[in-house]
């Protein structure tokens, strides 16, 4: 609009314009029980106000009278409008029972059963009503406190100051001591019936709760940080009473420090953390108030409590002094989406009435509280875990003791120093090695120090397996894809998928596998069987092999393609009998083992074993002798294992030489005597060593009872 250059046209056409605008005046509902005030709700304009039994409800009014959604209040073109919503007794309006819409002047009294509410457009312009307009009978004028029904005058399911909209965090300017009040707040101060020592909470609460999660977050156990929580609470509504009580509805521990209702389906209730002036007695919040939040997990805040005990605990339970409780405040504390307990305080008589100003304090507190617990209680369980894991790591390096690493010998410490280098590359692995060796060990060794150590580490032995079986266990397979494939299988490319794949004993694979396999080194996809979807995996193969590789390319049994693609690095893992250092050292560690793990069985050696130890070629190396010492324990008598124990075995392996090494020492001096001396002398140690029983010398021995007893005569004989 062209106004021109006359400041007086332009002011005119300002005040014009002002007057179109309707003019947003404040507005508040001051809700009343009998001869008091009990509440005050500042009325917005883009927001409705609804009345009603129903707990959701903006007022929520505890009276059978009260339909569920029983009258609305609305804003619309300037004016605040009542209108029944259908309730079965009607809304009062004035002691007028309204049939349409009427608009509220300042003064007006709103009757929704037996709640009473003033409009008002100034807190300051309220004046308590002297008439009644429902009768005698129930006039809450003629009723005293202590006569007036229980009620929960208000819940709230979010505080609104933790909303980063609603609150002012800056750096406060030289001389201020408090944030400022957000513009149109009501103060405590200004409610009727109030006073000004309490307008500290209605002017910054969030500034003082705030800080309580920084301090929380300090807190080694959740009883210390309710602790913390119901004190922080207490001190800032100036509250003298209150607790944190834990549900816990599925382990019934002992009664101590626990409440429990009569209904045994009821949760148990734990209290950890409680506070009560000197001199009185902490009494927990009641099984009412706990089921009420587990149907609706929103904040309660009850008055007139004193009419009801049941509304903090059971008379039995606490006994006289719950009369002396006039209102109470609930907020539930929620973990993972479910109720895991109450923070609630409470006023006696004599003290004042707690209000909307500390249910949103409470609310606040129990919401920073419960990201606390459910931090605590996640730490909680991590560290149990990893004690658990600590734990069972510590029982399987027990069981299985490493034992291919014990020794000293120039054959592992090399290997030691190969597997260190390796490791941390992603280059495949061949590892040599007669059987018994420990393939499998330093391949594993191989894994947990590769960057791969957090990703699956999967074996499969090639030897045990047909080679129809064996594709399938390798490259998985569909339902139906062969006969007996009920269900899809995964295979163990995709399952070692970002870790690490052993491949045992891989001389033994037919042809046809090899091939596929040798695809998939190369970083082509692969199908299951039964499947055209291609499938890719990132996995490090480390394959091992008693077998001379050589030999079977040359006969034509081994791709050589396949032999050049794994044989990047080769490892060789020494048979014991060139280490035979590492021998008495790995027996006994065994043995130690075996008396550790049953709690009986021999502790030590004698001379004679463990110069039979040192003589034996040990064929089936580690896994040879760890099987020697273990019979060793269960056969021997006493303390001290001997020869007989062991039962070293004779078998002779094709390719494994059974005489000593070059440079080997005797396990004792050379003496001149015949088989017939060799072996009297052997039958009388044997039996020095039964104790004289023969029937089990001659097990040892390896003969007939009768022959022992002949050969036994001609020693005699020659003595």
């Amino acid at each position: 609009m062209d106004t021109g250059d006359n400041p007086t046209r332009s002011l005119l056409v300002y005040f014009s314009l002002c007057a179109m605008q309707p003019i947003k005046q404040p507005a508040y509902l001051i809700i009343r029980q009998g001869n008091r005030w009990t509440d005050v709700f500042r009325l917005e304009n883009d927001q409705s106000l609804v009345v009603g039994r129903a707990s959701s409800n903006e007022i929520p009014v505890a009276d059978e009278r009260a339909s569920r959604r029983h009258a609305e209040i609305i804003y619309k073109d300037g004016n605040w409008i009542l209108r029944d919503l259908g309730s079965r007794n009607g809304t009062l309006l004035d002691g007028s029972k309204i049939d349409a819409p009427k608009v509220l002047s300042p003064g007006n009294q709103i009757t929704v059963a037996s709640c009473r509410m003033t409009f008002v457009h100034s807190l300051s312009d309220y004046v308590p009503p002297v008439n009644d307009f429902e009768g005698a009978n129930d006039s809450p004028g003629s009723q005293t406190q202590s006569d007036l029904p229980p009620s929960i005058i208000q819940r709230r399911a979010k505080a609104s100051m933790l909303e980063s909209h609603e609150i002012e965090l800056r750096p406060l300017s030289p001389g201020e001591s408090e944030p400022p009040i957000r513009p149109e707040t009501p103060r405590r101060s200004d409610i009727p019936g109030q006073t000004a020592s309490n307008e500290r909470i209605a002017n910054a609460p969030a500034i003082e709760v705030l800080p309580l999660a920084f301090e929380l977050a300090k807190s080694l156990s959740i009883s210390e940080a309710c602790e913390l929580a119901l004190r922080k609470l207490l001190a800032i509504t100036e509250c003298q009473a209150g607790g944190v009580i834990k549900l816990d509805r599925s382990t019934k521990e002992s009664k101590q420090n626990r409440t429990k209702s009569s209904d045994s389906d009821a949760p148990i209730l734990t209290v950890l953390a409680a506070q009560e002036l000197a001199g009185k007695a902490y009494h927990p919040i009641s099984d009412t108030i706990v089921q009420n939040l587990i149907r609706d997990p929103s904040a309660i805040l009850a008055r007139n409590v004193i009419s009801d005990p049941t509304l903090i605990a059971n008379p039995e339970q606490s006994g006289s002094h719950v009369l002396t409780t006039t209102s109470l405040i609930a907020a539930p504390i929620q973990v993972d989406g479910s109720l895991f307990g109450v923070l609630h305080m409470y006023s006696r008589i004599g003290r004042k009435d707690l209000g909307p100003e500390d249910l949103e304090v409470a609310l606040a507190i129990a919401e920073v509280l419960s990201v606390s617990i459910a931090n605590l209680s996640r730490q909680q369980l991590l560290q149990s875990k990893l004690q658990s894991t600590r734990s069972r790591l510590e029982q399987l390096e027990q069981r299985l003791g490493h034992g291919d690493w014990i020794g000293d010998s120039q054959g592992m410490n090399l290997l030691r120093e190969q597997v260190r280098r390796v490791a941390p590359t992603q280059a495949t692995v061949l590892i040599r090695g007669e059987s018994g060796t420990g393939k499998e060990l330093v391949a594993r060794a191989i894994h947990e120090n590769s960057p791969r150590v957090s990703g699956p580490f999967v074996t499969i032995n090639c030897a045990a397996l047909s080679p129809t079986l064996l594709e399938s266990e390798l490259f998985g397979h569909e339902k139906g894809a062969f006969t007996g494939a009920t269900d899809r299988k995964i295979g163990k490319f995709e399952m070692a998928d970002t870790g690490t794949m052993l491949l045992d004993e891989l001389g033994e694979m037919s042809m046809e596998i090899q091939s596929k396999f040798l695809r998939v080194l190369e970083g082509h996809p692969f199908e299951r069987l039964g499947s055209n979807k291609p499938i890719r995996t990132n996995v490090r193969i480390v394959a091992a092999t008693n077998r001379d590789l050589e030999q079977a390319v040359q006969e034509g049994r081994f791709r050589s393609d396949l032999y050049f693609r794994l044989r990047v690095i080769e490892l060789r893992i020494p048979p014991l009998r060139e280490r035979l250092s590492d021998v008495l050292p790995l027996a006994e560690f065994f043995l130690k083992q075996f008396k550790n793990n049953s709690g009986y069985g021999p502790t030590v050696f004698s001379e004679r074993s463990r110069r039979a130890m040192l003589a034996y070629h040990w064929p089936g190396n580690v896994r040879e002798l760890k099987n020697s010492v273990e019979r060793a324990h269960v056969l021997a008598v006493g303390d001290v294992a001997e020869p007989e124990d062991l039962a070293l075995s004779h078998l002779q392996i094709p390719g494994i030489e059974s005489s000593r090494p070059a440079g080997a020492q005797p396990a004792e001096p050379y003496r001149e005597r015949t088989l017939e001396q060799v072996e009297l002398e052997h039958i009388a140690l044997t039996l020095q060593h039964t104790q004289g029983q023969k029937n089990r010398a001659a097990t040892i021995l390896g003969i007939e009872r009768s022959t022992l007893d002949r050969k036994l005569k001609r020693l005699q004989e020659g003595t």
